[in-house]
């Protein structure tokens, strides 16, 4: 299974429909607007989510059956998800700004050597297992912090 299938078999599918390539349903998913829980519209432009197997986690309070909502800072959720993750099935994990994460930017985590932390901004990719460097990004320095 390729990113795209996996981001919209465990994500997409909740939020927009599933029809042509699954690039092409996964660009619809970030990129337009979905029905929040008190009626009104948004983009995913805020907040995080976590992509996996089982349920999926999300910060917005999105009107999407088989999401769950996860009010907790992105910081928390992902470092609370890498510790506790045994490697075994894949991960995404998104952070939203203004503007809509791109597909060029949607990669799957397999293992902790190699986290990838995807963002409008980029893709920050780490090793859970090594302390961060002077080079490291931020999300990588901050749950180190944490962790420790």
């Amino acid at each position: 299974m390729n990113t795209f299938e996996f981001f919209n078999q465990h994500f997409g599918k909740h939020l927009v429909s599933q029809e042509g390539e699954p690039h092409v349903a996964a660009y619809r998913a970030l990129s337009k607007s979905h029905k929040l829980t008190k009626g009104t519209e948004s983009r995913l432009s805020s907040g995080w989510a976590i992509i996996r197997p089982s349920i999926s986690s999300i910060q917005l309070k999105l009107a999407a059956a088989g999401l769950h909502f996860d009010e907790r800072t992105r910081v928390e959720a992902f470092m609370e998800e890498l510790v506790k993750w045994d490697g075994n099935e894949p991960r995404i994990f998104l952070m939203f700004d203004k503007a809509p994460v791109p597909i060029e930017n949607l990669f799957m985590s397999v293992d902790k050597r190699s986290i990838r932390i995807c963002s409008p901004a980029g893709v920050e990719s780490f090793d859970m297992n090594q302390a961060p460097t002077e080079e490291s990004g931020s999300i990588q320095k901050v749950i180190w912090k944490r962790k420790a």
